[in-house]
């Protein structure tokens, strides 16, 4: 596969509703082929393709939104973790004004910050175990909210 070949790809995993009702099948058919191409192309290519997607496509509090819930259930059963966490979750955060509870997000949101933030047997970014953790108070993810406002992105 190409570099398009790869962005077509990404393309038919994240131009969708995420609470779209598929049947088994239908899901695991996305499963499936979002896997095999992470084993093609590596994580490091496939997750530069799939930002590079989030960066462009996701514009709105909506958009952003249904993206973090494919990438969440595309995931959630793996530990793959990307370059520049922060940068990646600052921009999540953007997009819904640090105020994912609006959105009816929270849990998708606190669920992508343990995920990536938190190594095995480490909590310390666990909302959901350490309740002086706040994602929206961290400060590294506030820098990254910052330096976008400021890009006006």
């Amino acid at each position: 596969m190409s570099n398009q070949a790869l962005k077509e790809v990404i393309d038919s995993l994240f131009n969708r509703r995420w609470d779209d009702e598929l049947s088994d099948e239908e899901e695991e058919k996305f499963q499936n082929l979002y896997d095999s191409t992470v084993e093609k192309y590596g994580w490091e290519q496939m997750f530069s393709a799939i930002d590079q997607y989030m960066r462009g496509s996701c514009l709105t509090s909506d958009t952003t939104i249904n993206f973090a819930n494919l990438f969440w259930n595309y995931n959630c059963e793996i530990s793959r973790k990307i370059p520049n966490p922060y940068r990646f979750l600052g921009y999540l955060y953007y997009r819904v004004n640090s105020e994912p509870w609006k959105y009816d997000c929270t849990e998708t949101y606190e669920g992508l910050v343990y995920k990536l933030l938190s190594g095995k047997d480490n909590y310390t970014h666990n909302p959901f175990t350490n309740y002086d953790y706040i994602p929206e108070k961290d400060p590294f993810l506030i820098a990254e909210i910052e330096k976008l406002r400021k890009e006006n992105v």
